[in-house]
């Protein structure tokens, strides 16, 4: 199993040394250290290290502000943090970031192993559930995307939403394209006619035209200004564009 990679935030020179001397002694490595909360930051951008120790009090960017943006940017698996004080309202903050484990300073070389094991482990399982949470939330925006091609499909086509998803599978496998990309791409060019339809009946209204005249005032619209008739639509529903 290959040692864990490991770097160090704590703005004592002492306590680092101290750190990665256990460290190393247990088989981890430690692959970099920093003396403030900026540097830790910058350090996990360059090295995307497997488990930061992180004090909490550093100049320039406390440990807080330094792990919160280290875990948003996942630019570490996790951090542990280092205090010398363990009460609620700091195990309750650090928990809101994502802190995965502390250690009470001074460190107890018998519990820094078990600490850092313990919390890379629990990040990793935290990081599958936030993974199937994603899959699953993919998933049912597929569906919904699905559901509403199939419905747009059988009202123009005056056909049942069964044989429209047929319709849908059809394309699916002639185009060798996800069903999911293609109803998305079917959702998006109905809402774009919808939305050219509805600048077409607005400029009906407004100017006592037919439809055809309607539609060639667009298309003249579209061709002096150079722009598509969805960005004209847009435009003249929006009150940017005279016609």
């Amino acid at each position: 199993m290959n040692a864990k990679r490991i770097v160090i935030a704590d703005d004592e020179p002492i306590t680092r040394l101290d750190l990665s001397s256990m460290l190393e002694s247990l088989g981890f490595s430690v692959i970099g250290q920093a003396a403030d909360g900026f540097d830790a930051v910058e350090l996990c951008r360059a090295k995307n290290p497997d488990l930061v120790l992180m004090d909490i009090r550093m100049p320039v960017f406390d440990g807080f502000w330094a792990t919160e943006t280290i875990l948003n940017e996942e630019i570490a698996d996790c951090v542990v943090m280092l205090t010398a004080f363990c009460d609620a309202e700091f195990v309750e903050r650090a928990g809101r970031i994502g802190v995965t484990g502390y250690l009470v300073k001074p460190i107890n070389k018998r519990l820094l192993a078990p600490t850092i094991e313990t919390a890379y482990f629990q990040s990793q399982r935290l990081k599958k559930v936030k993974m199937e949470a994603e899959e699953m939330r993919q998933k049912l925006e597929e569906n919904h995307l699905i559901e509403r091609a199939k419905a747009l499909m059988a009202k123009d086509r005056g056909i049942s939403e069964g044989d429209a998803y047929r319709e849908l599978q059809r394309m699916s496998m002639n185009k060798r394209c996800p069903m999911s990309a293609l109803a998305k791409m079917v959702v998006q060019s109905y809402s774009e006619r919808e939305t050219i339809n509805r600048a077409k009946r607005f400029i009906m209204s407004s100017k006592k035209l037919s439809e055809e005249k309607a539609f060639r005032q667009m298309k003249a619209h579209c061709a002096a200004r150079g722009i598509s008739m969805q960005e004209a639509a847009r435009r003249i529903l929006s009150g940017e564009g005279k016609v």
